[in-house]
């Protein structure tokens, strides 16, 4: 049996850095791109605060209840401002963890949250060369609060530790990081946090996925690799995005000698992310690819899958994602399916 933790995006409630607020905002108003298209999604309880206390502990409960065992939560650093954003999620769960021995860990995510939701379509090409995603990335500098705000929740009673006792501490991205400071310096940076179980957060085909080790990774694990966002084409079978998960999971293992955490996605849908567009034929994100019929069983046969190939190597089970409701994986309850993806994690965890 492979514990199971899921990704957690602080991203619902009204927070102060995002002129346009809480993410429901975006999710209220997205409109379907043709009469299969599965939009707006809406949270089988209504639109929550992810802020609220109550709420936090209810969120724990039901992940526990379907043999989930924590969240790895996003946690995002302003290096201009020297301070954290949208982080009252974080604090708010670690306050709701008091008392359960339900986990949880960070994952350093270097690009900052959209400030402005939806995205404008523009003739910018690509996302990255969307002018607002440059504004994202940050370079990294030694900035002693951050240094200090990662040791302290990570001496939180019910923060995620690996078999040595060693803390994890997950890095999204480390393509960013060589991208930005090379192979040298970002060496230097992830040597900061040498007392953690450093995991990098990896794409389908990073090439520094090889260089990983030398890194001093600990482990490699990904965040939705169920999708090729180099594909041409704008809408995907959720059954086919499964089928060639295997391959995905064999070139990733096979391009590293350090452990790889397998994540499973329940579907992908960012278009609520991206301005409405009535003829849905762009080929980027946050309009496209989609995975148009996400659901329970194949999401089940993807588990399967990862469980009978890696139940043996000493590695958890990660889940992409608790609730990353505008990019459309997610395994929260919904009005479509209820609790029908939780479900098929507890089938898994008793088998």
């Amino acid at each position: 049996m492979m514990d199971v933790y899921a990704y957690y995006y602080p991203g619902f409630y009204q927070d102060d850095y995002r002129i346009t607020g809480t993410e429901w905002n975006v999710l209220k108003k997205a409109l379907p791109r043709n009469k299969d298209h599965y939009q707006p999604r809406v949270p089988v309880n209504g639109y929550y605060d992810q802020a609220d206390l109550q709420t936090c502990k209810e969120q724990i409960q039901l992940a526990q209840k379907y043999g989930i065992n924590g969240f790895m939560i996003c946690y995002y650093w302003d290096f201009e401002s020297s301070k954290p954003i949208m982080n009252k999620p974080l604090d708010c769960l670690m306050d709701a963890l008091i008392g359960t021995n339900f986990k949880f860990n960070l994952m350093w995510v270097l690009r900052l949250p959209h400030k402005e939701l939806p995205i404008k379509n523009g003739d910018f090409g690509k996302y990255s060369n969307h002018p607002w995603f440059k504004k994202r990335i940050q370079l990294f500098f030694r900035d002693e609060n951050f240094i200090n705000s990662v040791n302290k929740i990570s001496q939180h009673p019910n923060y995620r530790l690996d078999k040595d006792r060693k803390p994890f501490f997950q890095i999204y991205s480390v393509s960013e990081l060589l991208l930005l400071h090379g192979k040298e310096e970002t060496k230097n940076i992830l040597n900061i946090f040498n007392n953690y179980h450093l995991q990098g957060v990896c794409g389908r085909d990073d090439e520094w996925i090889g260089e990983a080790e030398k890194l001093k990774l600990n482990s490699v694990t990904s965040y939705v690799t169920l999708v090729n966002f180099n594909s041409n084409k704008s809408i995907l079978k959720h059954s086919e995005c499964v089928n060639n998960q295997a391959i995905v999971w064999e070139n990733i293992i096979n391009a590293t000698n350090v452990p790889y955490y397998p994540s499973v996605s329940s579907g992908w849908d960012a278009s609520p992310r991206g301005e409405f567009i009535k003829n849905f034929q762009l080929k980027k994100f946050p309009w496209s690819p989609i995975v148009i019929d996400a659901n329970p069983s194949d999401f089940y046969l993807n588990l399967k899958n990862a469980v009978e190939t890696f139940s043996k190597n000493n590695v958890d089970l990660h889940i992409a994602s608790w609730n990353e409701w505008s990019e459309g994986h997610y395994i929260e309850p919904d009005l479509k399916y209820g609790t029908q993806f939780l479900e098929k994690i507890k089938i898994i965890n008793t088998k």
